[in-house]
């Protein structure tokens, strides 16, 4: 359903801007993983334990993916900087913003900065803070009848829950970066292009190449990491 909404947003201009299109499919991701978090089926009948387990969310976090997701945030924020400030020097007249090339020739440029933008604010704060609120809702779920059986089953379960919940935050961030990556890329290759030809682009240029590459590849690996624990946990269930 994410993909479908993505290729729509990129390619059949419903969208207001199709730059959103892979902060869009991350959103989805995240929604999906949400969505079948609420499915999963409650223990029946009255829960006669009066055993008290405190559980912290930061116990059940996967921590090896932690290297990960930092480093794709601090990339997302470094290209948006870039961008906001690289855009800010720019003159602007409208939806447009121009840059007058080294032969006096000028280049009109879509003013697409909101999109990376609004990628930052939904993916860091918004889609941290909705994943953060359903991690919590995790460890406050009901448990399993007692036994020592049970209690490894429930904490195994809120383990899988909240690692989904991780990845699917991570596709949010990957895929947001993913779309800056791309915008910048963008810009840079229409400056060392003619007839600006801009020159000391290329290094600008590599680094975009590798940030497209680099978060593609992230967003695939939690894809992949993802899918494999969902089919786990059904054949677990």
């Amino acid at each position: 359903m994410g993909l479908i909404t993505a290729v729509v947003l990129m390619y059949g201009g419903l969208g207001p801007d199709p730059w959103l299109a892979s902060p869009v499919f991350g959103a989805c991701v995240v929604a999906a993983v949400l969505v079948s978090e609420l499915l999963i089926a409650r223990p029946k009948g009255a829960v006669r334990t009066a055993e008290l387990t405190p559980r912290r969310v930061r116990d059940y976090l996967p921590r090896r993916y932690g290297p990960l997701l930092g480093l794709l945030v601090l990339a997302q924020a470094a290209v948006v900087a870039a961008l906001v400030t690289v855009t800010n020097r720019m003159a602007g007249s409208g939806s447009l913003l121009s840059y007058t090339c080294l032969d006096g020739s000028v280049m009109e440029f879509p003013r697409a900065v909101l999109s990376p933008a609004l990628g930052v604010l939904v993916s860091v704060v918004g889609g941290g803070g909705v994943c953060l609120l359903a991690v919590r809702k995790i460890m406050a779920r009901p448990t399993l009848p007692a036994s020592s059986a049970s209690r490894t089953v429930d904490n195994a379960l809120r383990t899988a829950s909240t690692e989904a919940v991780t990845l699917a935050w991570g596709c949010l961030v990957a895929s947001s970066l993913l779309a800056s990556a791309l915008l910048a890329s963008a810009y840079t290759d229409a400056l060392a292009t003619a007839p600006c030809n801009t020159p000391g682009t290329m290094p600008f240029q590599v680094i975009c190449y590798l940030l497209i590459a680099g978060s593609a590849a992230a967003l695939i690996h939690l894809l992949v990491h993802l899918a494999r624990l969902s089919t786990a946990r059904k054949a677990a269930a």
